[in-house]
């Protein structure tokens, strides 16, 4: 399959290179580039970048990953508004290294560095994140503002902690980074075929500089706005489990609960439609002031705006059934009791419709200086974030039954069909109707404040030492109501229901396509649907038990040095020591006879963080590189709350555990990078990451009030390790004739082999989310104004969740693709015209429990498309 669908790319790739001669011919000659006069910022990994076009984005970037001390990836826009993707997220994914995770919607969610999803986030160096978070969601954020990332993949002594997988640091633009005026804006329209909506995307940025009589002062402002809808069809079961119950299986007479009956099957199976729609806008204002050469003056503020609203509709049947009605089973050759199909009579149906509203807020607000002179340089900023996420759900449920229902657990999608009764029909629910309603007020900020030195030596093997401190102060806060309860409507059910499409599934010949279920406009609207079901209209009160509060001071300090020097060949890098001591204080309550008691608990921890980058010159474009660091992320807010949640019938609770340490790892890296020609590198690099203290859930008996109870509390486990190495390369074909010239490639490939230990087992695992293999493939043409890129990405299986049902196995996701087109024609040297094409291949996400032939989910997540107009002054 794979190699198909890369043929397929391949011959679409060709196809392409072969128009691009005629097209480049037709055109006009090119005019000359505009003069970006991009002036040198304050971060000095950016310094003296002029970038044009595609090629000069890939050059500048490779020129920072050349002249890094560390190991690490940049992305670079030629200016404000042209990163490749609409969201960083989605530009992350390119990365060598880099591996992404998505939602239903296709949407990426989660990201992982070198086998680990503990990742700082930066912006110009100050950490970012999101409400209770530790990361920042980077869905929040819009490629259109900002103008390039550095993932750095080693560690230095003045980086802020807390990365296991790496720092992700974004550049934001500067006024001046320009010279004089600079306008740059957008405007698109973006279209989803799974709702068949045209939405539109805009941004504008607007900078200046001005010579006063207090000196030179510099303004930037932007925004952006984009109106995204999305959708996705799906397909699921859910834990597969043990039952005696169905039916008699070896004919023995002996029945129900006989050790000869078992099947191994799921409870449900599901068919599930979701659109939703995703608003995402945000604000930027940078000053700059340079009263004298030597001393510039900043202040920056940021508010990003996510709003997501999600509707689901889904119709399941209940797989496991009652007792003896089970019949004309169908086994699995390689596992004997697991059922490729089956059939059930009288069987439980649900009709669902849900909806959900997130809305997340974030601002940003930091001001500082730099002082720089010939050899010493100083400077200080002060910063604030906060960030509030707030998320809401509501479900109500139609139940009936089927007189009987076929499951095919055959393929790699879960199917079932109904006979004896239309779904479509208000009269195949004459069950109990139910209602869900769950909301979570999150909310998190830190204020913080740094202090860096550095100073120069001429004519030593120290060519420079820095020393700094930080102090930062975070705060999180959330709570939560969740309730579900048997409801009355008030309404008939004619009133307030409706089919949904007949169309679902695109071209799946489900046997299911339609169904009754809930009209939309009752499951956004809170009030209304509280009184359609006839519950209290106002937001039920969250109970203290659903509350912590947290505060966390964080006090660091470090030395580097960077030293160069020549035993035959040249050596260069920098060694530091980064200090770090962490106070944490939490308040949740405990239910106590009725009375719900605050519990409040202090602990505290520090951390020496050693790190040495090592770049040897062995040619003057060949360079090894070594490295080794010590680094720490610390616990969850989540996962250290001391209450204790009871389930007396079960006799079982869970609770946090305010002792959790922090996870470390000691990291060895080593990098061969080759460079040649004005843009082209290759690379090759190896990792290894030994980790011990990864929090895990882990379940044992405790005593609570005379009562014995089996409460599952998270702990740091063993020792792990994560191992691998990636390939990377980078070419353009300069040699070619003619038009054929502007052809590139680039391509990267990521292995990565993770053991991990569990509590309570002797076998290791594999890390959440990491594909052992994963690789990118982007085909570039750049020629006179034309400028194209032809990218397939694929990784393969990964672990979704260990131990996932009861008989231990994992959910996996299975292997996934996916493959983006993009296009743009530069009118002049000021407009250009662009159109984007996402998920070309209308790839499929999967899961399955164990072996590919247990199915879980198959999820189909929607193409879209987009045609914009680009300006820039």
């Amino acid at each position: 399959m794979v190699k198909a669908k890369l043929l397929l790319g391949s011959v679409c790739w060709m196809g392409l290179a072969g128009a691009m001669p005629a097209m480049a011919q037709d055109a006009p000659a090119p005019a000359p580039q505009a003069d970006q006069g991009a002036a040198a910022p304050s971060d000095a990994a950016v310094e003296d970048i002029v970038v044009t076009g595609i090629r000069g984005t890939l050059t500048s970037a490779r020129e920072r990953k050349r002249n890094s001390g560390q190991i690490q990836e940049s992305i670079v826009a030629e200016d404000i508004g042209k990163l490749p993707d609409t969201s960083i997220a989605s530009t992350l994914q390119r990365i060598p290294g880099i591996q992404l995770a998505r939602d239903t919607r296709g949407q990426g969610n989660t990201y992982v560095v070198h086998g680990l999803k503990q990742v700082t986030t930066t912006i110009d160096g100050r950490q970012i994140f999101s409400s209770t978070n530790r990361a920042a969601n980077l869905l929040e954020l819009s490629a259109d503002i900002l103008s390039g990332i550095d993932v750095y993949k080693t560690a230095t002594a003045d980086q802020i902690e807390g990365g296991l997988g790496g720092l992700i640091n974004i550049h934001s633009a500067q006024p001046f980074n320009f010279d004089g005026l600079h306008v740059a804006g957008t405007l698109s329209g973006y279209y989803s075929d799974i709702n068949d909506k045209l939405t539109p995307r805009t941004s504008l940025v607007l900078s200046n500089r001005f010579d006063t009589g207090i000196g030179e002062i510099g303004v930037l402002v932007g925004g952006q706005f984009e109106r995204v809808f999305s959708g996705g069809y799906q397909t699921s079961t859910n834990a597969y489990g043990d039952n005696r119950n169905l039916y008699d299986r070896d004919a023995d007479g002996a029945f129900p609960n006989d050790a000869g009956d078992i099947v191994t099957l799921p409870s449900q199976v599901r068919g599930r439609y979701e659109t939703g729609r995703l608003t995402r806008s945000s604000v930027y204002g940078a000053i700059q002031w340079r009263p004298v050469e030597e001393l510039t003056l900043y202040a920056n503020a940021m508010r990003f705006n996510t709003k997501s609203t999600s509707a689901t509709q889904q119709l399941s049947v209940q797989t496991d059934g009652a007792r003896g009605t089970g019949s004309s089973f169908q086994f699995k050759d390689g596992n004997p009791n697991i059922p490729d199909s089956y059939t059930l009579t009288n069987a439980l149906i649900r009709s669902s419709r849900g909806a959900s509203d997130f809305n997340q807020h974030t601002n940003s607000y930091a001001g500082g200086f730099d002082w720089k002179s010939d050899r010493f340089t100083l400077g200080g900023q002060v910063s604030y974030v906060d960030s509030t996420a707030p998320f809401y759900s509501r479900s109500v449920v139609l139940q009936g039954r089927a007189p009987t229902a076929n499951i095919d657990l055959s393929t790699n999608t879960p199917d079932f069909s109904l006979g004896g009764v239309d779904p479509t029909s208000p009269a195949a629910y004459t069950g109990q109707t139910t209602y869900s309603d769950l909301g979570q007020q999150a909310y998190g900020d830190e204020t913080s404040a740094r202090l860096d030195a550095t100073y120069k030596f001429d004519d030593s093997p120290i060519t420079a030492i820095s020393a700094g401190v930080r102090y930062a102060k975070r705060q999180a806060i959330n709570e939560v109501y969740s309730i579900g309860q048997n409801v009355t409507l008030t309404q008939p059910v004619t009133s307030v229901t409706q089919q949904t499409p007949d169309d679902l599934f695109f071209d799946r010949t489900a046997s299911t396509n339609q169904w009754l279920t809930f009209q939309e406009k009752y499951l956004f609207d809170k009030r209304r649907t509280r009184a359609l079901v006839g519950v209290d209209s106002n937001d039920p009160v969250y109970p203290p038990t659903n509350y912590y509060n947290y505060r966390e001071t964080a006090w660091a300090a470090y030395g580097k040095a960077d030293f160069a020097f020549d035993l035959g060949l040249p050596i260069d890098g920098n060694v530091g020591l980064r200090y770090v001591h962490t106070t944490n204080k939490q308040l949740v309550y405990i239910a106590n006879a009725g009375a719900f008691d605050p519990v409040r608990g202090e602990s505290s921890y520090e951390n020496w963080l050693p790190s040495v980058n090592i770049r040897g010159e062995l040619t003057k474009d060949l360079y090894l590189r070594l490295a080794y660091s010590k680094a720490l992320t610390r616990p969850e807010f989540g996962n250290l709350s001391p209450a204790v949640v009871l389930s007396v019938l079960n006799g079982t609770g869970s609770a946090g555990n305010p002792d959790l340490a922090p996870t470390k790892a000691d990291q060895y890296d080593a990098s061969l990078e080759f460079y040649f020609g004005k843009s082209n590198y290759a690379a090759v690099s190896l990792f290894q990451k030994d980790v011990v203290g990864f929090a895990q859930k882990f379940a044992q008996n405790e005593i609570i009030d005379g009562e014995t109870y089996l409460i599952t509390r998270p702990r740091n486990s063993g020792p792990g390790t994560i191992k691998g190495f990636e390939i990377f390369y980078q070419q353009f074909f300069d040699f070619l004739p003619g038009a054929f010239s502007g052809l590139g490639f680039q391509g990267n490939f990521t292995y990565a082999d993770s053991s991990l230990p569990v509590l309570g087992r002797t076998e290791m695992v594999a890390a959440d989310l990491l594909s052992k293999y994963a690789f990118n493939i982007t085909g570039i043409y750049e020629k006179g104004p034309v400028s194209a890129q032809l990218s397939y990405n694929w990784r393969s299986k990964s672990v979704q969740t260990n131990f996932a049902d009861s008989a231990g196995r994992a959910l996996y996701n299975a292997p996934l693709e996916q493959m983006d087109f993009s296009i743009s024609y530069r009118v002049n040297e000021h407009v250009s015209v662009k159109f984007d094409a996402v998920n070309l291949l209308n790839a499929y996400q999967r899961q399955y429990y164990g072996t590919a032939d247990i199915p879980a989910v198959s999820n189909q997540y929607d193409r879209n498309y987009q045609l914009g107009v680009r300006v820039n002054f």
